[in-house]
């Protein structure tokens, strides 16, 4: 069986460094974290892990609550974090909140009351004191906070920053007249204040104040009737399409580019297009959010934005393990984001 020396070795590194990577220590450089797990993966060091996490008293257990498990980003979440805590010797239960109250109060009742020794969370209906009040000193990192003083460690993706170059992107390809698809139904594009009704809204409130960022450093002029409301899927995206098409003078459409909220707007609106006779991307260029699979799949492939949810999972496991192993750490909350790169497809190839 692999020793601690044997990890250390293999990867280059001290045993003491190797069992605060292991533990989460958040310290090291990416590169040397990368090399040591891929050490402990080949040689099978998982199984030591599980009986340090049992000989310390814990059950090795984390809970994982999301808003919903069809939903690509969740889905995706869900999925690398499962994968990240198998390498570390954890085991995780998963739990669906059905994006309401009583879903996310129910979450936090069966990690609190079950055998977990953290949680990771997604809420969008609890507020952080009532969440503090359920698991008292239980460790827990949110997803997507964005609050200015967080009482909880946090991961969030890259909304303002992937949005922002995805506007940059469309700029670049020679996009003047550019659309935002997929903003609050009671929110006007200028306003920070965004309606939660989908769960997307710590997500659309940073997407789009990325997006605006990104007109302002052009000196290009956003007219409000440029950003259009609706849900976050393939029909909404279809019918926006089908709006737009309606208004064209000239045939000329009211926007060149479109930026859309996520990957399932940006499909719809690509298929919404094509029924009204509009080219993509000769006509109308459009980019999406998040990088799910069918987005490179479809005609035209759809450029998006595509977030690195393994990474996103190793940052929120880090914040997890090291709270756990360090329940008397008193160190303020932290706050990462995940990484991401701008895929360009057919939908901007210009």
């Amino acid at each position: 069986m692999a020793t601690l020396r044997d990890v250390a070795a293999r990867a280059g590194v001290s045993a003491s460094a190797v069992s605060y990577i292991l533990r989460g220590d958040t310290r090291f450089q990416t590169e040397t974290v990368e090399r040591v797990r891929a050490a402990a993966r080949e040689l099978g060091y998982t199984a030591n892990l599980s009986a340090r996490i049992l000989k310390a008293g814990r059950n090795g257990v984390i809970g994982v609550a999301v808003y919903a498990l069809e939903a690509a980003q969740p889905m995706r979440l869900a999925a690398a974090i499962t994968r990240e805590a198998g390498e570390r010797g954890l085991r995780v239960i998963v739990q669906e909140t059905a994006n309401s109250r009583e879903g996310e109060l129910q979450a936090l009742e069966r990690t609190t009351s079950q055998f977990c020794d953290g949680l990771i969370f997604s809420p969008a209906k609890v507020s952080a004191e009532e969440i503090k009040s359920h698991i008292g000193t239980k460790p827990m990192v949110w997803c997507e906070d964005f609050a200015d003083e967080p009482l909880f460690d946090a991961v969030v993706t890259p909304s303002f920053e992937g949005a922002r170059d995805a506007v940059r992107h469309l700029i670049a390809v020679g996009c003047r007249r550019i659309g935002i698809l997929g903003i609050g139904a009671h929110e006007d594009a200028r306003n920070k204040a965004v309606s939660d009704a989908d769960g997307n809204s710590a997500f659309r409130a940073q997407r789009l104040r990325g997006a605006l960022a990104a007109l302002d450093e052009a000196g290009i002029e956003f007219e409000p009737d440029m950003a259009i409301a609706c849900p976050w899927d393939f029909e909404s995206g279809r019918e926006a399409a089908h709006r737009l098409a309606a208004r064209r003078t000239d045939d000329r459409l009211p926007v060149d580019g479109l930026f859309c909220l996520n990957d399932a707007l940006a499909i719809g609106t690509a298929r919404g297009f094509t029924d009204c006779g509009v080219r993509v991307p000769s006509d109308v260029a459009i980019i999406g959010f998040d990088g799910i699979l069918e987005a490179a799949y479809t005609s035209p492939s759809i450029s998006t934005v595509d977030i690195d949810y393994d990474d996103y999972a190793r940052k929120a496991l880090d914040l997890l393990v090291s709270r756990i192993e360090r329940p008397s750490e008193t160190t303020a909350p932290r706050r990462l984001v995940a990484n991401y790169r701008l895929v360009q497809r057919e939908s901007t190839a210009r």
